[in-house]
């Protein structure tokens, strides 16, 4: 692989990561939904809960009703996970950054027969090593970005499935 080869390939991976970033932080809205339509039904179900006197019906649904709880709070946790990572993507650097940079380096080889030809190489190795850099942090942070997505989605259907268990005791209650 050349070395222009080895430019567009990097080149292409970090505007890969960047367009897979978009596609996960899109992925939280089904989620996100799920997430406000537990807790209308937590809520409507805590506003006619069963008293623990109820007996064993009281019981069933208290257990199941805090697991449940206790999934959503978790599957909430990994929701900000995924949106709100604590390490920062990388971008470019903006294109006045580079052209100041660019006219330093004209400056610096201005002596040189091949100054400018010396700060055109300089100016594609600072572009090339800001694709690698962000391209490897970017990566770095879908990767952690989908692992709590994953979890999410484990929380998120542990929520429902205790969610729906403590329904039972409680249609049970309401409806003897």
């Amino acid at each position: 692989m050349d070395k222009d080869e080895r430019f567009s390939f990097v080149e292409k991976v970090y505007y890969y990561e960047l367009e897979r970033k978009e596609k996960l932080i899109a992925r939280l809205s089904l989620p996100l939904a799920i997430l406000v339509a537990l807790l209308t039904f937590f809520s409507y179900m805590l506003e006619k809960a069963p008293i623990t006197a109820a007996g064993s019906v009281g019981l069933f649904f208290w257990i199941f009703y805090w697991y449940a709880c206790i999934c959503l709070g978790l599957g909430v946790w990994k929701f900000w996970r995924a949106w709100n990572l604590r390490v920062f993507d990388k971008a470019l650097t903006t294109l006045e950054n580079i052209e100041a940079y660019r006219n330093s380096m004209l400056e610096l080889y201005a002596d040189f027969d091949d100054g400018e030809e010396e700060a055109d190489k300089q100016i594609s190795l600072l572009i090339y090593n800001q694709y690698v850099t962000g391209a490897t942090t970017n990566a770095l942070n879908n990767d952690r970005r989908l692992a709590y997505l994953n979890e999410l989605s484990t929380f998120m259907a542990a929520t429902i499935f205790f969610a729906l268990l403590s329904f039972i005791p409680f249609y049970v209650y309401h409806h003897p």
